[in-house]
């Protein structure tokens, strides 16, 4: 090859690495090269960023008019609980930028039909709704997520903290960094170290709702050589129960099964055998470890926030797993919701 023909060669190829080098680049966007997910932590008031396992900010935040409840209907003004998903992100007029999640979904959805909250009709329309990923004007409330507009409303004279309709409100100079850090798909997980232990694990964690019953199990790392399995169930007439089971090189080494019902645990609960520091220190490192191990499952691509209802299946969900069809390794009546959140 001359010279002449040679930086010719050179010039055809970097002219077709310039045109096709945006389609190759997308062929790689279905597995991240980095994982990024926000949580929501109510109690605190706070906002991390998380990247690869690691956090990268924290942001103080301000939650709904009723701050402690999650939200369960419109015109409730409270903040939802559990793992969500960016549905949108755009400019505001009367907030700066909105960061929209996909609330209602799933676990939302199956557990206002399991408590009474929505008829039969309005339930298949928001199964349809969710399978289609749009969101749907309902009795559910609709339009939550992320948004700036600053911590703080001057109300009669007083201000206010929490002062939103349901929505997490930050300033517009931290909203600003969260914007460009997420992008739809990007998993929101939302809790409450307050609650009673058994009510944290019931939003966030996989869980199976049969007849009066819903429960949810889950296993944690709590640290290098222990694990503990983890069982909590609630009734429709707000009955909590839980039991967690400690193992260490496959040996059980301490079981603690809460007696009163009120899904806390407490020096009054029964525990078998020891755990050093005893019950708030089993409680903490519970805590700080759930989001991390949900968020893992998730970054991980393995199929998380399982749904059952009563063995049997739903009719019209056609797209329950990654990639539509049933949930990987799940049998067909099994429904990947994130609580719903497809990896």
């Amino acid at each position: 090859m001359k010279g002449k023909e040679f930086y010719l060669f050179l010039g055809l190829l970097f002219v077709t690495v310039s045109i096709f080098s945006p389609f190759w680049s997308g062929l790689g966007q279905e597995i991240p090269s980095r994982s990024r997910w926000v949580v929501v932590e109510k109690a605190s008031r706070r906002v991390f960023l998380y990247e690869d396992g690691r956090r990268i900010a924290a942001f103080p935040c301000s939650l709904g008019l009723d701050p402690l409840s999650p939200k369960r209907a419109r015109g409730d003004f409270a903040t939802p609980e559990g793992l969500y998903r960016v549905r949108e992100k755009h400019p505001s007029r009367r907030y700066f930028l909105f960061v929209g999640l996909d609330y209602p979904n799933l676990k939302d959805i199956l557990l206002a039909r399991w408590e009474g909250r929505i008829s039969e009709r309005e339930f298949r329309e928001y199964l349809s709704a969710w399978e289609a990923g749009r969101p749907l004007s309902g009795p559910l409330g609709d339009g939550l997520g992320l948004h700036g507009g600053g911590l703080f409303r001057q109300k009669e004279g007083q201000r206010i903290r929490d002062w939103t309709h349901g929505c997490v409100a930050l300033k517009n100079s931290d909203m600003e960094r969260l914007y460009r850090f997420v992008s739809p798909g990007t998993p929101v997980l939302i809790y409450d170290r307050r609650k009673p232990l058994a009510q944290t694990l019931l939003e966030l964690a996989p869980g199976k709702i049969r007849g009066p019953l819903r429960e949810v199990r889950l296993r944690l790392a709590l640290a290098p050589g222990l694990e503990a399995d983890l069982l909590a169930s609630s009734r429709r007439d707000g009955l909590l129960r839980l039991e967690v089971v400690g193992f260490s090189e496959g040996k059980v080494v301490f079981f603690l099964k809460d007696t009163n019902g009120n899904g806390h645990l407490e020096p009054l609960d029964r525990l078998w055998g020891r755990f050093p520091g005893g019950y708030p220190s089993l409680r903490g490192l519970i805590l700080d470890t759930l989001p991390r191990e949900v968020l893992h499952l998730v970054r991980e691509g393995q199929t998380f926030g399982v749904m059952e209802e009563d063995g049997g299946p739903f009719s019209g969900i056609r797209n329950a797993g990654p990639g539509g069809g049933p949930a990987a390794g799940r049998p067909p009546h099994w429904l990947c919701a994130h609580h719903g959140l497809f990896p």
